[in-house]
Order: structure tokens, then C-alpha cells, then sequence
């Protein structure tokens, strides 16, 4: 192979090889937030089905975890700076308390009732916040086996970052 060939071959893989990396960077955001839905359909559609067949560990799992909280969106808010400084463990404890209250009161009213997804929406203005917005006012619409539809204020504010959907709590 002549010299000048060898070069645009070996600057053609180093392009390759740079292109991979940042390109598994880019894309990492989204692959890192773990169980997040496309869509707030989605999300309500997969809350519904965890509460028919009664899986807590599927609710936990659609909202946001631990270190999701700690690392972004608790330091996003106000009263993690001065003159609150609140701590974060302090706000999540609170929160998980509150998720984990909630999520087993919905199983016991609504677990295991063949509920359909309808609808869901938010009632009150989206707040942004440095790399997330969070969608308030959480309304899922169900409907039971004999048709009637149910409006429902179980789920607490929805997460949307990067195109991605996740809770942040459930209503105690």
C-alpha cells in the first residue's frame, strides 16, 4: 500500500474512533436515567399496569432514584442553596417516606381492579430548573371494567428531562 494511502487509512479510523466516543457520550445522558418512559403516556400507562397487578417494586422503580435525586434535581431547586441549605439525604428522606406511604395506600385501593389507562395531564404550570422541567398537577384518568372513568391526584409531579419522562413521588 503506498504511504500516502496508509495515512488516509489510519486518519479515517482515528476519525471512527473519536466519532464512537463522543458519540457514546452524547447519547449517554439518556441511557443513564434508568426506567424513564418516552412519553407521559407512557409513564401513566405503565404506573396503571403495575397498580393492576399490584407490583411496588414497578412503582418504585417509575420514579425518580436516590442518587437521580441527590445528584441533579435536588441541587436544581432553591432550598438546597442559601439561606435554606436544607440537605439533601434531610429532602429525600422526606420524599421517600412519602412515595413509599403512597405507593402501598394506591395498591390497597386500586391494586388488582383491571383498571385501563385513559388519560393524563397536568393541571398547574410547568416549572423549569436547570436541565429538567417538572410537569405539576398530575391528573391520570382510569376506567374500570364497567366503563367509568375516574380521575385520579395520586401521582405527585412528573420529571421530563432530555425528551424522558420519570416521577418524582407519589401523593401520600
Amino acid at each position: 500500500m503506498h504511504r500516502g494511502n496508509e495515512r488516509t487509512v489510519y486518519r479515517f479510523y482515528i476519525l471512527l474512533t473519536i466519532l464512537f466516543v463522543y458519540s457514546s457520550f452524547v447519547g449517554c445522558e439518556k441511557s443513564t436515567w434508568k426506567n424513564s418512559l418516552d412519553s407521559p403516556g407512557q409513564l401513566g400507562l405503565a404506573v396503571v399496569d403495575a397498580l393492576n397487578r399490584k407490583d411496588i417494586e414497578q412503582l418504585d422503580r417509575l420514579r425518580v432514584q436516590r442518587e437521580e435525586y441527590l445528584d441533579w434535581i435536588w441541587p436544581a431547586f432553591p432550598a438546597s442553596r442559601p439561606p435554606n441549605n436544607f440537605p439533601g439525604d434531610f429532602a429525600w428522606s422526606n420524599l421517600n417516606k412519602k412515595c413509599n406511604i403512597g405507593m402501598k395506600k394506591w395498591i390497597a385501593h386500586f391494586g388488582g381492579h383491571d383498571l385501563k389507562f385513559v388519560d393524563i395531564r397536568f393541571d398547574r404550570p410547568q416549572q423549569t430548573y436547570e436541565g429538567f422541567q417538572l410537569l405539576r398537577g398530575t391528573v391520570l384518568t382510569l376506567q374500570n371494567a364497567a366503563g367509568e372513568k375516574r380521575e385520579l391526584k395520586i401521582l405527585g409531579s412528573v420529571v421530563a428531562k432530555n425528551g424522558r419522562y420519570k416521577l418524582l413521588s407519589y401523593e401520600d
